[in-house]
């Protein structure tokens, strides 16, 4: 029986949410180191972001890499509506998943919100704070689709794996995919990438690996 590793979690740019995706998913932050191949790509919720996510996962897919499950992190409160839901609508189909996480409102004041995300998976989503059971539940369907997809069985441990120490250059510098005209830099926002990656998180103890169960994942785009 093969073992799991933990997930490789990469962002289209620097400041769209990276290390704290990873963080809460207890996986391996990449920084912005996607075109070496990863489970899970993060963006924003702007046109910019999503069409750059668009254009990464058309080259990865090119170039014999896997189909991430794309993660999009919210830029403001409430459902996203118009463009935006279309074009995330047509991003659909070219990822293994996609999974919208909400904004999390007071993570803007507080001084250390990773602290906070990282206990995400301590406890059940009902025992979560009102305000972060959105996210929760977000980070929950990203580990099912993940396992569900069968990305993390593997008795090959690839580069980026839990035990494989990161690279000196995977937060440094922006990465560009080619073919791609220019990186799209820095997104704000309240949940950006403090600094360097959180580094490789084993699959030891409790995770939302450990606590998801049955049912599909399905985006969470709210609304109608």
């Amino acid at each position: 029986m093969s073992a799991l590793r933990a997930p490789r979690v990469a962002g289209i740019a620097g400041g769209v949410g990276t290390t704290t995706v990873a963080t809460a998913l207890r996986g391996y932050d990449r920084g912005r180191a996607a075109d070496e191949g990863v489970e899970v790509l993060v963006c924003r919720s702007t046109g910019m972001s999503l069409h750059a996510a668009a254009s990464a996962v058309t080259w990865l897919v090119e170039n014999g890499r896997q189909r991430p499950v794309l993660v999009v992190n919210a830029d403001l409160p409430g459902p996203l509506r118009g463009p935006l839901r279309a074009r995330i609508r047509m991003v659909e189909p070219q990822v293994a998943g996609l999974i919208v996480l909400p904004y999390v409102v007071h993570w803007r004041e507080q001084a250390d919100p990773l602290a906070e995300a990282a206990r995400l998976s301590e406890c059940s989503i009902d025992q979560l704070p009102r305000g972060l059971r959105g996210y929760g539940e977000g980070i929950a369907a990203i580990a099912e689709t993940v396992l569900r997809s069968g990305m993390l069985r593997t008795g090959v441990e690839r580069p980026g794996g839990p035990h494989t120490s990161p690279p000196l250059n995977r937060t440094t510098g922006p990465h560009t995919f080619p073919g791609m005209s220019h990186d799209p830099g820095p997104i704000s926002g309240p949940i950006g990438s403090p600094g360097p990656g959180t580094g490789p998180q084993p699959l030891g103890g409790l995770s939302h690996f450990d606590l998801v169960a049955g049912g599909a994942a399905s985006v969470g785009l709210g609304g109608s």
